[in-house]
């Protein structure tokens, strides 16, 4: 199933149309994956022969490929994709089933915990100096949020935060609640029902 949504087209100056793909296959992030490491090599390439340096995303190590293939083909692991003129412009995988609030005033009850979520390289400040598209993230999170809305759990979220999108994830309004020993020591975040409402609005 597609959507439409809206990205913000930094290239062009104004808001473009692209679509939201609700569930990907494994050749689909293969594809992802061929495209987002060649730009980041023809990147590091250009960094190396100009003497720069260059700040490489946390989650450029990851193969969405193996992902797609270890959850993919099942229910509760949803895996959606944002792409323009048939490019993926970012990636998310969901787990919607098992996982619950921690916060006060939500604790158990359940959630929407995002897997991993990762936006091409050619739309990151740190990799490019003039990312194309902006808001990819944020149109992500709002379909999880949807998707937590639909389930019932009422726009609640959970994630753990690589370091360098812990200021994105801040500025949504999520609540932080420090570095998770079980989970590499990464920073555990969540989102509540009241949060979500001032997030899609």
């Amino acid at each position: 199933m597609t959507l439409e949504v809206a990205l913000e087209d930094r290239h062009a100056g104004h808001i473009v149309p692209a679509t939201l793909v609700e569930r990907i296959d494994v050749t689909y992030a293969r594809r992802t994956d061929d495209l987002w490491l060649t730009f980041l090599a023809a990147e590091v390439a250009r960094a190396r022969a100009a003497a720069t340096s260059l700040s490489l995303p946390e989650h450029a190590h990851w193969r969405w490929e193996r992902k797609v293939a270890a959850a993919g083909h099942l229910l509760p692991y949803p895996t959606l994709a944002i792409e323009f003129e048939s490019e993926a412009q970012g990636l998310m995988m969901l787990k919607t089933d098992g996982e619950f609030a921690r916060l006060p005033g939500e604790t158990g009850k359940p959630l929407v915990y995002v897997v991993f979520l990762a936006t091409a390289p050619w739309n990151l400040p740190a990799v490019v100096a003039r990312p194309r598209f902006r808001g990819v993230g944020t149109v992500l999170l709002r379909a999880a949020v949807e998707t937590s809305l639909d389930l019932g759990f009422k726009g609640r979220l959970g994630l753990h935060s690589l370091s360098q999108s812990e200021p994105f994830y801040a500025g949504l309004g999520m609540t932080a609640l420090g570095n998770d020993p079980k989970k590499e020591n990464l920073n555990y975040c969540e989102m509540t029902p009241a949060q979500a409402v001032a997030f899609v609005r």
